[in-house]
């Protein structure tokens, strides 16, 4: 098993168990993170963490199918295949309705890069890194990343760091916005605990209709606005909208 899943607290917790493969996204794991990450959305999870076994977050993407293609141990039609079980399980938790985090504690490279950029918050340890080194294969970008990565640092940076492959180190990424917050190695699990703590007890339909709301081309203000209002109007007829307010006119923290 190269995945696996728990489930504790309003928590999924999603992570890759091939230490000795650095938890490399090969089409077999891909596709059993496809499966895990279905279906999350109709539990009672308020959020899901990606996170990878030992001291590397995921270090690459199918790099058996690049040497099988290029030995014809396996046809294009099979290469291509195994790098789309790839993309897929990137899209998965990209599209994953609940908020998610990757907690990155050593390097994600390659597709393990794009699986990062994939969730909505990537939380690291001084001792993550990041780089999409695509170019050491002779490809330009795949896993989706030539979509998620400008959406994240500029244009250009996108491009200088597709052209380098460079593997960029804990401080770095987090001044690019590649990682979304940054802690000691030390204190790394009791942060990224916190964090997830603060997302399991928040008001769960409020979470994913910020999400749909971020992820959504509203063109102009007024477009967004008018969707806002429309959320809000949805959100106020709920439980979670009532307690919110309960608590807050009483001054105590809310139970949702």
């Amino acid at each position: 098993m190269t995945v696996s899943i728990e489930r504790s607290d309003r928590v999924v917790v999603c992570s890759l168990e091939d230490p000795a493969g650095r938890n490399a996204l090969t089409a077999e794991t891909a596709r059993r993170l496809s499966d895990a990450i279905a279906g999350i959305e109709d539990t009672d999870a308020r959020c899901v963490l990606v996170r990878g076994e030992g001291d590397t977050f995921c270090a690459s993407g199918d790099v058996g199918a690049h040497v099988g293609r290029v030995r014809g141990d396996i046809d294009a039609a099979e290469w291509r295949e195994r790098l789309e079980a790839v993309g897929d399980a990137v899209a998965a938790v990209y599209e994953c309705p609940l908020p998610t985090v990757a907690a990155i504690d050593g390097p994600a490279f390659g597709a393990g890069a794009a699986l990062a950029l994939a969730c909505d918050l990537r939380v690291a340890s001084t001792d993550g890194s990041i780089g999409f080194g695509f170019r050491r294969f002779g490809l330009a970008a795949i896993a989706g990343v030539s979509h998620l990565l400008p959406r994240v640092v500029a244009p250009d940076t996108a491009l200088r760091l597709l052209y380098t492959g460079e593997l960029v180190g804990a401080g770095r990424a987090a001044e690019l916005g590649l990682f979304t917050a940054l802690y000691p190695a030390d204190g790394f699990e009791d942060e990224l605990a916190s964090l997830l703590a603060t997302l399991s007890t928040g008001p769960r339909e409020a979470l994913i209709a910020a999400k749909t709301l971020l992820r959504t081309d509203h063109g102009e203000l007024r477009e967004g606005l008018r969707a806002e209002l429309a959320v809000a109007e949805r959100l106020s007829k709920g439980g979670d909208f009532e307690e919110g307010v309960t608590a807050f006119a009483t001054e105590r923290e809310p139970q949702f």
